[in-house]
């Protein structure tokens, strides 16, 4: 399991990808990168950093590292506002690092009915099941702030935080998670829409996925329901979240 080493926020994401030009060498943004993490401090934690939003919005949505390729996301820095892409950041983060889910399910059973989650119960819960203390409490403290920096919970004090009232997901929001599941997390073009890991949605409203999948049917893809299926099948003429992988 890969360890999250440092918590994000999602404007170092969004100021990140609109300054990036394709076909440019990764090696050019290094520095102008010291400017957007202003909240950091050290060389050594901006470059960590830096490594985590390249390799989670770069270089996993395209072939080699020499220069920049065009993606979905780099797209939708240009043209959409940082509160419409938060919740796609996110979502990717929790695509890439399998230990964000399981932090999820442990919030799960870990938050009282006051909404008030102890990060020592957490941790406790976490190490028993994993066993690897250092790489779960390393990721668990970047995990904590970066949900924090989302927006989804709050600090009270070293030992405790607040969970936010679950948000309501837009039918575009679900329709951009539905793509974005299938093609980055599935590597496919079908998804069964009642087999979605529960962790993607944890800190949301029940979302009404066949009402989204009615709607978009014929748009952005095929909906086949049956006895024992509810399917989405990509259509072969939308963009995918890369320009030259798997088109």
């Amino acid at each position: 399991m890969i360890g999250l080493d440092r918590p994000l926020r999602p404007s170092w994401i969004y100021e990140t990808l609109k300054m990036i030009e394709v076909g440019e060498k990764p090696s050019i943004y290094n520095e102008p990168f010291e400017d957007i993490a202003k909240e950091l401090v050290g060389k050594e934690g901006k470059r960590k950093i830096r490594t985590i939003i390249f390799r989670s919005f770069i270089y996993s949505l395209q072939e080699g590292r020499g220069t920049i390729q065009s993606n979905i996301f780099i797209e939708w820095s240009k043209n959409k506002s940082l509160e419409e892409l938060k919740l796609l950041f996110f979502w990717k983060i929790l695509i890439d690092y399998e230990v964000a889910r399981f932090i999820i399910k442990k919030i799960d059973i870990c938050v009282d009915s006051s909404n008030s989650l102890s990060v020592a119960l957490l941790s406790k819960k976490l190490v028993q099941e994993y066993g690897d203390r250092d790489v779960v409490k390393r990721s668990l403290r970047s995990f904590l702030a970066t949900l924090d920096h989302f927006g989804f919970l709050s600090q009270i004090d070293k030992k405790n935080y607040n969970l936010f009232d679950k948000a309501t997901l837009s039918n575009e929001q679900l329709r951009d998670f539905l793509i974005l599941y299938t093609e980055a997390f599935l590597r496919s073009k079908v998804v069964d829409i009642k087999n979605i890991e529960p962790e993607f949605f944890f800190f949301f409203q029940p979302a009404d996925l066949p009402g989204v999948a009615k709607k978009y049917n014929g748009i952005d893809w095929e909906y086949i329901r049956g006895a024992n299926r509810n399917q989405l099948i990509l259509r072969n003429e939308r963009k995918t979240l890369w320009s030259d992988l798997h088109s």
